[in-house]
């Protein structure tokens, strides 16, 4: 879609974790599971450290992955994802009539971030 005449923007970006669908879905709470299992299993983090750092390097760095690397641990940002966001229970999301009819109301092009 070409940009609105007079548009203060030309498109709309969203991130999809936790803003086009509900808290509800349980998304949210198995993809911050999946994070620190993946910090147990696979960068065999300490149990009782994993909440408090998964808490401490999202607040410092903007995501649990980023402040992980950015403390030196390597590892595989593909591999990373695919453990934790291929694991989710999509199957959950259901569609929702009145947030497409708003989507498609905006005359701009709609960008979705998933990670």
């Amino acid at each position: 879609m070409d940009a609105v005449e007079g548009a203060e923007y030309e498109c709309l970006l969203f991130d999809l974790d936790d803003t086009l669908y509900p808290l509800s879905s349980g998304i949210y709470l198995a993809c911050r599971r999946n994070i620190q299992e993946y910090m147990l299993q696979q960068l065999h983090i300490e149990e009782s450290e994993v909440p408090r750092m998964c808490l401490e390097l999202y607040r410092e760095y903007g995501t649990t992955m980023a402040g992980l690397k950015a403390i030196g641990f390597d590892f595989n940002n593909d591999e990373f994802h695919e453990y934790v966001h291929g694991r989710l229970p999509y199957e959950t999301l259901k569609p929702d009539p009145v947030l497409r009819s708003l989507l498609l109301s905006m005359p701009l092009r709609k960008i979705a971030q998933p990670r």
